[in-house]
């Protein structure tokens, strides 16, 4: 604003020194123009011209008092100054005439520019606090935004009970990083299910494991003691209990190696041909199981997975004995294969099969289908297994027909 008032007052002190030093050069129609632009943009009033010794040479300014010789000196040096008092903008011009050197000096009062300075300052308190509340509005606005997704998320989360916490968030409008909670939380949820799920199979298994043997050892005591016996009843009862204490001990052993209380589920580099190897000797041992084993790999490093031998051991003995058994010991393939660069195993029997109405439950525990009856088992060897596989991230596809079942393991 003051540069401004600057520029103005240096036209009118160069149009204050025309009208009054240009008079004698300037035809009468000249002077006349000059006259009106002067009365037009300046009183006389404000206007005064000093001479080469400081004294006022002409110009009606009441009052010189404020323009000090200091300040006359200046603009003969510089050319042109500037200074403002209390209540006027003062403005000189160094101009040399005909008639000698002079020093222009014109001013403006400053109650117009103080007015108007009091009124941009007004609008610009007006503008500030209006922004202050739009900001504060605008950002409430956009926090309830930004914060509703998560309200979404907070809602759905109290509406959780042990019957469907693993139900996942959903979201349909949202941002990046709320999209990544949420898919962290369903991935977190999903372990915690799966946990679950595997302690409450493993409850079931120990309860129904435990329950069988205990139940043969009583009975037998209870039949053997209900009147005398010869020693080869004794003998034969003791061979009875110690064969039931055998089964408890194996149910024992596989508990704890579910359980983790012998291996804590570390998982380390083996090779999966070697446990295979091993369970097909105890198979042939104990079975005389025939097993024919076809191995398609070229890579051997597909042969060597993270894995913990005793569960892998478990679980493809619980698929290779139902095998064994359901086909009546015929031939079993075992067939490693390499797929897209990962390892497929497919045990493949040619025994009773598996009924399309069952398929859908023999993963669950103690679950038998309806033309196994006859055969010796009680549901609980391919849940097991399925158990885990799952705890090893091995997918297992189970295909059957009429005659015959795959197992397909997925590493």
């Amino acid at each position: 604003m003051e540069r401004k008032e600057r520029q103005s007052l240096e036209s009118k002190s160069l149009l204050a020194a025309i009208y009054y030093l240009e008079q004698d050069e300037l035809s009468f129609l000249e002077h006349a123009n000059v006259k009106s632009q002067l009365h037009r943009t300046i009183s006389r009033r404000n206007i005064a011209i000093f001479d080469s010794t400081g004294r006022v040479f002409n110009g009606d300014m009441s009052t010189t008092e404020q323009i000090s010789p200091d300040f006359l000196a200046e603009v003969r040096r510089a050319e042109n100054g500037f200074f403002k008092s209390e209540s006027f903008f003062y403005n000189g011009i160094f101009y040399r005439d005909n008639q000698g050197d002079f020093v222009v000096v014109t001013r403006e009062p400053k109650d117009a520019f103080n007015a108007q300075m009091l009124s941009l300052f007004h609008i610009l308190i007006a503008v500030f606090l209006s922004g202050i509340a739009f900001i504060f509005l605008f950002s409430r606005y956009l926090s309830h935004i930004a914060y509703q997704p998560i309200m979404k998320i907070i809602d759905q989360i109290r509406e959780r009970d042990s019957k469907n916490f693993n139900k996942p968030l959903s979201l349909t409008k949202t941002y990046a990083e709320i999209e990544d909670l949420v898919n962290t939380y369903n991935h977190f949820v999903k372990r915690i299910a799966e946990t679950f799920h595997v302690q409450k199979n493993f409850i079931d298994y120990v309860s129904h494991e435990l329950r069988t043997p205990i139940t043969a050892l009583l009975g037998t005591l209870e039949v053997t003691e209900s009147k005398p016996r010869s020693a080869e009843e004794y003998k034969s009862a003791i061979a009875q209990l110690e064969q039931y204490t055998l089964d408890l001990q194996d149910t024992l052993e596989q508990m704890m190696l579910l359980s983790g209380a012998k291996t804590n589920f570390e998982l380390k580099p083996i090779r999966v041909d070697e446990v295979m190897w091993q369970v097909i000797e105890n198979m042939v041992l104990y079975h005389d199981a025939r097993i024919d084993v076809d191995i398609q790999v070229k890579n051997s490093s597909l042969l060597t997975v993270e894995a913990n031998d005793k569960l892998l051991e478990l679980a493809f003995g619980n698929i290779l004995e139902n095998a064994i058994k359901y086909s009546d010991n015929q031939m079993v393939r075992v067939l490693f294969q390499d797929q897209a660069g990962k390892l497929v195993i497919a045990i493949i029997d040619q025994g009773i099969g598996i009924p399309e109405n069952d398929m859908q439950y023999i993963r669950q525990n103690f679950y038998r289908a309806n033309n196994a009856r006859k055969y010796q088992g009680k549901g609980i060897g391919l849940s097991m297994a399925n158990i885990i596989f799952s705890l090893h991230h091995i997918e297992m596809h189970i295909i059957s027909k009429e005659k015959g079942t795959t197992v397909q393991l997925y590493f």
